[in-house]
C-alpha cells in the first residue's frame, strides 16, 4: 500500500482527506495546534516552518504522495503580516516541494481563487492570467509557482471552502488564524439569533470540504498533474449563499442583512468575482455535489 503524508490533518480539508484516504493509503499526517487524534493516522506534531523537523519527518516516512493542506489563510491578517504570510504560504511550500522532489514523491498543493484579481466577467479557468490584489493571494501564487516547477506535481484551487468541523476541534486555536469557516460562523451566529451583515457584491463557487477532499483524492488516483479548479458549476453571491443555507437549516434568514463590501470596512482588497470554472475537473469524470446535497451533509454532521 502506498504511503501518503498530509500536512494539516487538524484542519477542515486535511481531516476530511485523511478519513477518505484510509482505504487507499497508509496515512501519515501532521498537525500543529489541533490534534484530531485519528486512530488510523500515524501523526506528528509539526510547525511546517520548522524546516529541519519537516525534512526529517518526511525523509523518515518516505511517502509516495505529500499533500499540503496547510495555509495562513486569514486574508486580513496576511495583509498586515506579509512576512508571516510568505513564510507559511510560500517558503514552506518551496521547502515541501524541494523535499518531495528529492525523494521522488508527488506533491499536491491546495490553492485559492485569490490568485486572480476578480475583474473577469465569467468564472476563472486554469489558463487565466493570475493577478492577486492582496498579500494572501500573492503568497499563494508564489507557492504555486514553486510546486509547478516539477511536472508531476498537482495544484488544486478552490473558491470558498466551507463545512462542519467538530466543535472538539473548532473550539481550539488554529495556526491558520481562521478559527472556523464562513458557513460554520454563520450558523453559530444565527443559532444565537444575532444579526449578521453579509456582502451581496462578492460572488464565488463555494464547495463543501467533504467534496473538495473527494476531488483531491480523485485527481491523485487518476494520476493527474498540473493545475485543476475544484468547484461546483455555481456562481453565487455570499449573501444569497447565506440565505439558502439558513433556509435549508431552518434558521432565521431575516437576521441576514445584505450590505456592500465597502460598508463592511475591511482593510484589505478582495476580489468581487471568486467564481471558478472546473470543466477540466468535470472532464475527468468527477461529479460535484449540489448545494442542497452539501447542506444536507452539514445537517447530518451537525447532529453527530
Amino acid at each position: 500500500m502506498e504511503k501518503i503524508f498530509i500536512c494539516g490533518i487538524g484542519g477542515l480539508v486535511g481531516g476530511k482527506l485523511a478519513n477518505l484516504s484510509r482505504d487507499e493509503f497508509e496515512i501519515h499526517g501532521s498537525f500543529n495546534l489541533r490534534d484530531p487524534k485519528f486512530d488510523y493516522v500515524k501523526s506528528y506534531q509539526l510547525d511546517i516552518t520548522n524546516y529541519d523537523k519537516l525534512k526529517t519527518i518526511i525523509e523518515n516516512i518516505e511517502p509516495d504522495i505529500i499533500i499540503n493542506a496547510t495555509a495562513l489563510n486569514n486574508v486580513d491578517y496576511c495583509e498586515e503580516h506579509e512576512d508571516e504570510a510568505n513564510e507559511v504560504n510560500f517558503k514552506a511550500v518551496l521547502k515541501l516541494s524541494e523535499i518531495s522532489n528529492s525523494i521522488n514523491s508527488k506533491f499536491v498543493h491546495l490553492s485559492t481563487d485569490s490568485i486572480f484579481d476578480g475583474t473577469k466577467k465569467e468564472p476563472y479557468n486554469e489558463l487565466d492570467i493570475s493577478n492577486p490584489i492582496n498579500n494572501y493571494g500573492r503568497s499563494k501564487l508564489h507557492g504555486e509557482k514553486e510546486v509547478l516547477k516539477f511536472q508531476n506535481n498537482l495544484v488544486i484551487r478552490a473558491s470558498v471552502l466551507y463545512g462542519w468541523l467538530p466543535k472538539s476541534l473548532s473550539s481550539k486555536k488554529t495556526s491558520s488564524l481562521k478559527q472556523i469557516n464562513f458557513a460554520q460562523w454563520l450558523i453559530s451566529k444565527l443559532e444565537l439569533n444575532e444579526k449578521v451583515n453579509i456582502t451581496s457584491e462578492e460572488f464565488s463557487s463555494p464547495i463543501i470540504a467533504d467534496d473538495f477532499a473527494k476531488s483531491i483524492l480523485h485527481l491523485i488516483l487518476n494520476k493527474e498533474s498540473g493545475i485543476f479548479h475544484s468547484a461546483p458549476a455555481l456562481c453565487i453571491s455570499r449573501y444569497d449563499f447565506s440565505i439558502k443555507l439558513a433556509n435549508y437549516l431552518n434558521l432565521d434568514s431575516s437576521l441576514i442583512i445584505p450590505t456592500t463590501t465597502e460598508k463592511l470596512g475591511r482593510g484589505v482588497n478582495t476580489a468581487k468575482n471568486k467564481c471558478l470554472n472546473s470543466t477540466k475537473m468535470i472532464n475527468t469524470n468527477f461529479k460535484f455535489l449540489t448545494l442542497d446535497e452539501s447542506f444536507e451533509l452539514i445537517k447530518k454532521e451537525m447532529s453527530i
